[in-house]
């Protein structure tokens, strides 16, 4: 039995413990003597959107800047010397539970700090659980709400220093009534970052009212930002309308897709921004209004100008500041951090339990996501609610993210499903094969017998 014992003892080396720890649910964080970190598993990712790489080395204050969990309790370890529990924030919004417990050496000096890092819903489960079994006297937790606070703050989620700098620009200027003009693609997250903008302002108790210029046809539009007075036109309502940027009076405008505005309308909006008036369709009288502007556009409105479909003027008065929002793919470091965000998002939302493969996240990183956030948000929503399994694979990604951008004239029907299958399959194996080189990790990454990795790589990587 001893024998056996020791067997066991001597197979848990430096690799296999890590492997155990890293597959652990809960996050286990272990600081030294010195403040510094010295181990965190990869939990971390689902908490703070950094890899353990990124975390190991550093000290609790390089920490603190990054602001991963608000409160913290590690100093008073430190000086008390003794075990603690706390509610806390984590970067990317979940509620998490901490309890961090203090080993002394022989001097009674703190040796190391241990902390144990769960889901704040896993927690309540189980108190719960134990108050229905009659298994928890409330009476004997001490202390239990002093060593609880609990922080809520709204935020953009990033990592990259690219957006660092404009977050920290967008808190600047959010002060001021300046226009900004915000360029960027599709889906980088321009309205998101409009709200952090409004939210950061003087005005943030009054209303932040979005527009979308290309969503709405001309005729309608004018009226839905200018209003009208009775009777100025056929079907007007008897009592007239007040528009849009009345009701935002001491509030903000974000007009979205401003490229999109007709030349007529581009000229009204110059003389709301200029003299702070507007006329009312079919009114005579102009009417006050104390407005902040803040425009977004994924268009180049320069090339516009040069070509007369959009107002010089008007492109001046906008671009007071100018912030541009770079694409998911030229940040990449943001990509671990959204992807986990949304995935407690989603399974928080539908009541599961996933989790991405460390070989999906790389896979994310080396994507070029097309769509930025908005795709990449749409697509762990949908791994969520499809995947059959707890561990999301890249082998559960659709077929879309394996394909090279096809022309118009690809759109023609395929000349049979087994040619087509057969043509999947080889994008994807040579593709996974040329990221990870050997069978046992093709074979892992998408989730099939190294036996089949084996067949298909011989078949499809001469």
């Amino acid at each position: 039995m001893d024998n056996k014992k020791n067997e066991l003892e001597n197979k848990l080396d430096y690799e296999v413990l890590k492997k155990i720890l890293d597959n652990a649910f809960d996050e286990i964080f272990v600081y030294d003597n010195n403040y510094r970190v010295i181990y965190v598993n990869r939990a971390c990712e689902r908490h703070y959107g950094m890899k353990p790489c990124e975390i190991i080395g550093k000290t609790f204050y390089e920490l603190l800047e990054l602001k991963c969990w608000y409160p913290s309790v590690l100093p008073i370890i430190y000086k008390e010397k003794r075990r603690m529990t706390i509610e806390q924030k984590s970067y990317l919004g979940e509620t998490i539970i901490t309890t961090a417990v203090p080993i002394l050496d022989e001097n009674g000096d703190v040796e190391l700090v241990v902390m144990s890092v769960r889901d704040k819903i896993h927690e309540i489960d189980v108190v719960r659980k134990k108050l229905e079994e009659g298994l928890l006297n409330c009476e004997k937790i001490d202390n239990f709400e002093d060593n609880i606070i609990e922080f809520i703050e709204e935020k953009i989620i990033s990592r990259s220093q690219e957006m660092k700098k404009i977050i920290e620009l967008s808190e600047k200027v959010s002060k001021v009534d300046s226009t900004i003009l915000i360029r960027g693609e599709s889906g980088t997250g321009k309205g998101v970052l409009v709200k952090h903008i409004h939210k950061k302002s003087n005005r943030k108790d009054m209303n932040l009212l979005t527009i979308n210029c290309a969503a709405i046809p001309e005729d309608l539009l004018e009226s839905e930002l200018f209003g009208y007075v009775k009777g100025a036109f056929t079907g007007a309502s008897d009592k007239g309308k007040v528009g849009l940027i009345e009701l935002a009076n001491k509030g903000t405008v974000f007009l979205d897709e401003i490229g999109e505005l007709s030349l007529r309308l581009q000229a009204k909006l110059l003389h709301v921004i200029q003299d702070k008036q507007f006329i009312p369709i079919g009114g005579r009288e102009a009417k006050k209004v104390d407005i902040r502007i803040i425009a977004a556009t994924n268009r180049d409105l320069m090339e516009m100008v040069e070509n007369k479909r959009f107002r010089e003027d008007l492109y001046w008065r906008l671009n007071v500041i100018e912030i541009e929002i770079p694409s998911l793919r030229q940040r990449p470091k943001d990509i671990i951090a959204l992807s986990n965000y949304f995935l407690n998002k989603f399974n928080d939302r539908y009541k599961y339990t996933c989790s991405l493969s460390e070989k999906c996240l790389e896979f994310f990183v080396t994507y070029s996501w097309p769509g930025n956030v908005r795709q990449l948000e749409n697509i762990i929503e949908r791994l969520v609610v499809t995947s059959s399994k707890p561990i999301i694979r890249v082998s559960d990604l659709p077929k879309i993210f394996f394909e090279e951008p096809k022309s118009e004239k690809d759109n023609a029907f395929p000349e049979s499903f087994d040619l087509e299958k057969e043509k999947f399959e080889k994008e994807l194996i040579t593709k996974v094969h040329e990221k990870f080189k050997s069978s046992r990790k093709v074979a892992e990454a998408l989730d099939i017998s190294q036996s089949k990795a084996t067949r298909l790589i011989r078949k499809y990587c001469p």
